[in-house]
């Protein structure tokens, strides 16, 4: 065989195994992992009447939601995700009254929790909300001006279009992020560029609703998947709230992740389910 060929096919051999480890599924072992996963108590809301969250299920029953935040080391770099009900929460001890009923309360703000780890906002590089609902944007304002945005596209366009509130979004809540620099995404996105840790698209709750796939070295992989589903019961159930933007992407939300999860033998942490959210340590504690 002419040396010429031989070449040929060599190079072509290996440019097939670059496209197989460039499109190997998430399952595959990437570089690197984050060093440290931080839970931290970013409120919580007692709903008087669950069913609006289980349309059918439960109805007239109350319930208690846990509202999380979650900081993630990644060497030298830190990423905040959510920033939960707002700070000023912790001045009203008789809450707030919310949508359908639900009273919001906040016992510790998230700025004195950050600081508890090390961490003040400005050192944060990366901010990603799963969505645009207060209860997980109402601390976004801390973070004006200093950090990345990661953000679907299309929760970009309802959360600063003509119409926010028209998503249940409140735009003061948020606004002085006007001045960050955006990565408007289109589906899933690999943060740090080594598969440690993932933003997955999955839309129905919100338009540009999306969860956040963290690769640990203890732990494996940890799915918070925001309000794709609020408790497991309805996660199992594939049941969607009555005020869902999309009851149908909704439900393939819910299936991608579970795939996602089973595939990696992972954990799926419900950001809202408080019985789940007790057995995790809080910040300043954290999982590796």
């Amino acid at each position: 065989m002419p040396q010429r060929i031989r070449w040929q096919r060599a190079f072509a051999a290996l440019a097939v195994s670059w496209l197989f480890a460039a499109c190997a599924p998430m399952g595959a072992p990437p570089a690197t992992t984050a060093d440290r996963l931080y839970v931290i108590d970013c409120g919580e809301a007692r709903i008087p009447d669950v069913s609006p969250w289980s349309p059918g299920v439960n109805v007239g029953v109350a319930a208690v939601f846990s509202d999380n935040c979650y900081l993630v080391r990644h060497g030298a770099d830190w990423m905040l995700w959510d920033s939960g009900y707002p700070d000023a929460l912790v001045d009203v001890p008789e809450g707030v009254v919310g949508a359908r009923n639900s009273r919001a309360f906040r016992k510790t703000t998230l700025r004195s929790q950050l600081a508890a780890i090390g961490v003040a906002p400005e050192q944060v590089r990366y901010v990603a909300f799963s969505h645009t609902h207060g209860d997980h944007v109402g601390n976004a304002n801390l973070f004006a001006g200093s950090p990345t945005i990661l953000m679907q596209q299309a929760e970009y366009d309802a959360a600063f279009g003509s119409e926010p509130a028209r998503y249940g979004f409140q735009l003061a809540g948020y606004e002085q992020l006007r001045r960050n620099s955006f990565v408007k995404l289109n589906g899933d996105h690999d943060v740090f560029g080594d598969g440690s840790v993932m933003i997955l698209s999955t839309p129905g709750h919100t338009p540009g609703h999306q969860s956040l796939l963290v690769r640990l070295p203890k732990t494996g992989v940890v799915v918070l998947s925001g309000d794709v589903a609020h408790f497991q019961h309805n996660f199992a159930s594939r049941r969607v709230p009555s005020f869902n933007y999309d009851a149908a992407q909704s439900r393939a939300s819910m299936d991608k992740l579970d795939r996602i999860v089973k595939a990696e033998h992972g954990q799926l942490w419900i950001n809202h389910d408080a019985a789940q959210s007790a057995t995790l340590p809080h910040a300043p504690q954290f999982v590796d």
